[in-house]
């Protein structure tokens, strides 16, 4: 069994009933914006303009990239709601909203469908009560000059587009927090630190479009002027989503070498990287902290590439000697990924995920906050699923016991904070125990894994081998040691 990322039936169907909740609400949310824009504003008077927005609308949803890397996706409908909540008011940009992603190619759950296109009609009933209500003129045509553009178009719009960007992150991060737990103030931090700049760009480019239909005459031929541009931006955007990708595969591939190495360690930065994740999250970091802690434990034990297999695989307790190799394996991974740009910023997590808070860990000494937060969290994530894995010396602690045990060195061995940020992580995740096969067990005998907290014990009574395990190797390759 390997960490299952689910639910138990019972919690399961407690989120599926709060799921079904958020969704009717938002749809209930949706028709009520829109009754209320037929009565302030009633029906769109340029019919050409809707139909073609809507049109644009169903193009970009179908034509979005949805595999940009880190689940981002990238689309223009935004621009779209935005120029429709300027230039057919609040009904018709709901209208726009619910048209765009009512159509959804493929086999996609009824629920799904409900809320993307719930959410797409309120985020455009959003933009345009909030464009009227700061002040935008509802016949553009009336407009006359730059600064008039500007002042009853160009400024309104910019305050509708922060509305809107707020509206999609609140709903998104709503309907996350709803069937899977997640926090809502940390979602909506990613959400806005991943898509809140790109608001910036839909802003200009809704003001752009909204000029050159009305003021300018150009009319429908100014979807084509903007749609090129952003066809584009895809293009360039998609070039960033293969490098994404790429630097996963790279992740991938480094610790498939080392489970290659080590068959006893299959799956395990994998589950620390998830318990990362959803700790750091819980601690509220901002999106690129979070992702450099996740990485951070994804490759925290790529050092053990540089361990003599005779050392990381003993099948017998390690001697003093042996036991100051293995400690020096954070050392020998920032060694090996230093030269690497987008890791980075995950290397002090990687490098002192061994430090203990009271101090008496390796390779450097630190306490308490002196050890970087990523080093914190990769820490305590690392010891639970070393706790909750079956080994040949002893059984597989439960979850919960693990918790217990993780608790019990709150303060000693690990950071209180990141602890209580686990809990309530396990509160809303459940844990499975990770079992191994015979012959698995066989191969790796009896003795300790250096992730067990007892181990940590050992290198906290011993400032012999605390002092030998901090020296740090002259250099280190990618290159496994025999």
């Amino acid at each position: 069994m390997t960490a299952d990322r689910g639910t138990t039936s019972s919690a399961r169907s407690g989120r599926s009933y709060a799921t079904y909740c958020f969704v009717a609400a938002t749809c209930l949310c949706a028709a009520t914006l829109l009754v209320l824009g037929w009565f302030t504003s009633g029906w769109p008077e340029d019919v050409l303009a809707l139909v073609v927005l809507m049109a644009m609308g169903v193009v970009s949803w179908l034509w979005r990239e949805s595999n940009v890397g880190g689940r981002v996706q990238f689309s223009f409908t935004s621009i779209i709601l935005l120029a429709a909540a300027v230039m057919v008011g609040p009904l018709g940009a709901g209208l726009v909203g619910a048209v765009s992603t009512v159509v959804q190619p493929g086999r996609v759950a009824l629920i799904v469908r409900l809320f993307n296109t719930a959410l797409g009609s309120v985020i455009g009933s959003v933009g345009g009560f909030v464009y009227l209500a700061a002040g935008g003129a509802s016949a553009q045509s009336t407009v006359h000059g730059a600064w008039g553009l500007v002042v009853s178009v160009g400024l309104p719009l910019m305050v509708a587009d922060v509305a809107q960007c707020l509206a999609n992150a609140v709903l998104l991060a709503g309907v996350m927090r709803a069937a899977s737990g997640v926090p809502m103030r940390a979602q909506i931090g990613k959400l806005l630190s991943t898509t809140g700049p790109a608001y910036i760009g839909y802003g200009i480019i809704g003001f752009l479009f909204v000029v050159l239909w009305i003021p300018a005459m150009v009319g429908p031929f100014s979807a084509v002027l903007v749609l090129a541009p952003l066809f584009v931006a895809r293009w360039a955007f998609n070039q960033y989503g293969d490098e994404l990708r790429s630097h996963e595969r790279t992740l991938d591939a480094l610790v498939a070498s080392v489970e290659a190495k080590d068959p006893a360690s299959a799956g395990h930065s994998a589950r620390v990287a998830q318990l990362c994740e959803w700790a750091a999250e819980g601690m509220m970091l901002g999106h690129k902290e979070v992702q450099e802690v996740r990485t951070a434990g994804m490759l925290h034990d790529l050092g053990t590439l540089a361990i003599p297999s005779r050392v990381l695989r003993a099948r017998r307790e390690r001697t003093d000697e042996e036991q100051v190799v293995m400690a020096r394996h954070p050392v020998h991974a920032v060694a090996m990924l230093e030269d690497i740009e987008f890791v980075r910023g995950s290397l002090q997590g990687i490098e002192h995920h061994h430090e203990r808070f009271d101090g008496r860990g390796f390779p450097s000494g630190l306490a308490g906050t002196e050890i970087p937060i990523a080093a914190r969290i990769v820490a305590v994530a690392d010891a639970f699923d070393a706790l909750t894995t079956e080994r040949a010396y002893r059984a597989a602690l439960t979850p919960p016991e693990a918790l217990a045990e993780i608790r019990s060195r709150a303060g000693t061995q690990f950071d209180p904070a990141v602890v209580g940020a686990l809990r309530r992580a396990l509160a809303r995740h459940t844990w499975a125990v990770t079992e191994r096969s015979e012959a698995v067990l066989g191969a790796s005998g009896h003795n300790r894994d250096h992730d067990d907290p007892e181990c940590s014990d050992l290198y906290a009574e011993r400032p012999d081998l605390r002092a030998q395990a901090g020296a740090r190797p002259p250099h280190a390759t990618l290159e496994p040691q025999a």
